[in-house]
């Protein structure tokens, strides 16, 4: 059941963020915010592996104080809720500390506010799951494999990057794996694996957020695209920004 019960408040509340959902994406489609960091960071900034982690571990730690209230007593599907949020978040802190390489700072304006925008989300989709939680059903394994198959390949990807970057700080084509279709396959995968969340959740709330991730990783796929033909005259022209042979 996505729909909650159409109370003032919650009315005001999803108008709230559907309204946050359409900025994060317009925002980034038409340049009003461009978060600072990777091609598109300035030239001052904190050590990215810093602003990484305060990037990720906060969400880590809101979803599980948002969590204590009913995990003694949490139904299996809410357990594996919470722990698909917990593991997407962790595994970006634990990439991030151990496996990217990075070519320059990141603002630190630009990592709060991303850090800001997950905690909320971490933090209610853990307070919605106290009270509405899905049962173990046809949709439910299937937003649990989408969630599974997309953190897999997206680690893959990030794999694949750090990599052919090695130690240098230099900029290059990407090769392998779903790189030789999209520039953004990672992202793609992160989208996926999110859309997992939404079905195995069933929670509004996760799918308008979801909507404005979707909408902001789309529009940073395009921009980065664009910057890799400007950069790369021998760019493969036929390599998308998002969606193998599609966009």
């Amino acid at each position: 059941m996505f729909f909650p019960e159409w109370t003032t408040a919650n009315i005001v509340f999803y108008s709230f963020v559907a309204a946050l959902a359409v900025t994060m994406g317009a925002s980034e489609f038409f340049n009003l915010i461009v978060l600072q960091y990777s091609k598109f960071r300035k030239k001052k900034g904190i050590h990215p592996r810093l602003g990484m982690f305060m990037v990720y571990f906060p969400p880590v730690v809101v979803a599980l104080i948002f969590a204590q209230p009913y995990l003694r007593s949490a139904s299996v599907t809410q357990a594996i809720v919470l722990g698909m949020i917990v593991l997407h978040f962790l595994k970006r802190v634990l990439e991030s500390l151990f496996l990217h390489k990075y070519s320059g700072p990141i603002d630190l304006l630009s990592a709060l506010s991303v850090s800001i925008f997950y905690s909320f989300v971490a933090g209610t989709v853990r307070y919605l799951n106290a009270s509405r939680f899905a049962a173990w059903d046809v949709t439910f394994a299937l937003g649990l494999t989408l969630f599974l198959i997309g953190e897999t390949v997206n680690y893959a990807h990030h794999a694949i990057l750090a990599k052919l970057r090695g130690n240098t700080k230099d900029y290059f084509i990407p090769r392998g794996g779903l790189f030789e279709l999209v520039v953004c396959p990672h992202y793609l995968f992160e989208i996926i694996a999110w859309a997992g969340i939404v079905l195995a959740s069933r929670h509004l709330f996760t799918f308008i957020a979801v909507i404005g991730m979707t909408l902001y990783l789309s529009a940073r796929s395009i921009k980065t695209l664009k910057w890799y033909r400007e950069k790369f005259n021998d760019f493969p022209e036929n390599r998308k920004s998002l969606i193998p042979f599609v966009f």
